[in-house]
């Protein structure tokens, strides 16, 4: 990746982005797929794209990625959150994040990039065996759906593959995290409110 969109991760503009991934989380993904050569990466719950927007560029041109969000209310609302929560969820419009996250792909001229506009849990019989070199889980942390998304995409990762999992200082994720490295996953880093695994090799 270049030495200018490592800058911009660092800069006002990407600061002021919609979305929540801070500039220490951006370059860490980053860093993730240029040490590990990590090159079909997926996303779990894409929003306005600011996570999704550095995988795409270091993965680079030749790479597979995919963005899986169903832009929707209800598929945000499922499972058990906190009402503060839930009543933010149910009130955006979900509309104009998705053109938003399209609009940011195409500025920053990632064709590489493919949005799946459904739910994690309708797409995962898309994905092979050990097909996944990245996987960043960042969709709805209700203990239900981040819990059914590791029991059906930690087969999907290869041996060696990383997964990032996102929030995981909220007590709703806690059991999808105790379940992942039942499945064989390593803690890798741990940045106080998202945490890097690796599965076994």
């Amino acid at each position: 990746m270049d030495a200018a969109f490592r800058t911009y991760l660092q800069s006002p503009d990407y600061a002021k982005l919609d979305g929540w991934c801070t500039s220490e989380k951006a370059l860490k993904l980053v860093e993730l797929i240029e040490t590990h050569k990590l090159e079909t990466c997926v996303e779990l719950g894409v929003f306005a794209g600011k996570s999704l927007l550095p995988i795409a560029v270091a993965a680079g041109a030749d790479a597979t990625v995919i963005g899986v969000d169903a832009w929707s209310a209800p598929a945000s609302l499922e499972g058990t959150n906190d009402k503060a929560n839930d009543d933010w969820w149910a009130k955006i419009d979900y509309e104009h994040f998705y053109k938003y996250t399209r609009d940011l792909m195409d500025k920053h001229d990632r064709k590489n990039v493919q949005l799946w506009r459904d739910k994690s849990t309708s797409v995962f019989h898309n994905f092979k065996k050990g097909s996944i070199d990245l996987l960043h889980q960042d969709s709805n942390h209700s203990e239900e759906i981040s819990c059914a998304e590791v029991a059906l995409y930690w087969e999907n990762l290869r041996p060696g593959g990383i997964w990032v999992f996102d929030d995981t200082n909220w007590p709703t994720t806690e059991k999808a995290q105790k379940l992942l490295v039942e499945k064989g996953y390593v803690e890798l880093y741990d940045s106080g409110t998202w945490k890097v695994y690796q599965r076994s090799e």
